[in-house]
């Protein structure tokens, strides 16, 4: 009697092997741009709750932004590319962007965070 062989094969393996591999991928590419993100985010968050008395302005939510993202290294969004408005409500910070990166030949991921609003209310 011949012995029966048990295992995986050599095509399940590649196939096993190409998919951890593209997914590995995929999450180095995106990884630094959702660490940044939340970087953001929580800087933003800081901001906002920081007390600024009774009238807010824009140049120095901005400047605080400034500071703090080069402390941070925060480098996926430019800081010209949050809009800072005054509003009725406070100061609004539209931090909204979309990042696109590279992945595996001419296949792009696009990221886009859609959340990042905050607003510096008046007291």
């Amino acid at each position: 009697m011949k012995a029966k062989q048990a295992g995986i094969g050599m095509i399940p393996t590649v196939l096993i092997l190409g998919t951890v591999i593209i997914f590995a991928t995929v999450g180095v590419k995106l990884m630094p741009i959702y660490v940044d993100y939340w970087t953001m985010t929580r800087i933003l968050e800081d901001v906002a709750g920081q007390d600024r008395g009774s009238d807010p302005t824009p140049a120095g939510v901005r400047r605080d932004i400034s500071g703090r993202f080069l402390t941070n290294r925060v480098e996926t969004i430019s800081l010209r590319d949050i809009k800072i408005i005054n509003d009725e409500k406070g100061v609004v910070i539209d931090a909204r962007y979309e990042k696109r990166t590279p992945l595996i030949f001419n296949i792009d991921a696009v990221v886009r965070f859609d959340d990042a609003l905050f607003v510096v209310p008046r007291r």
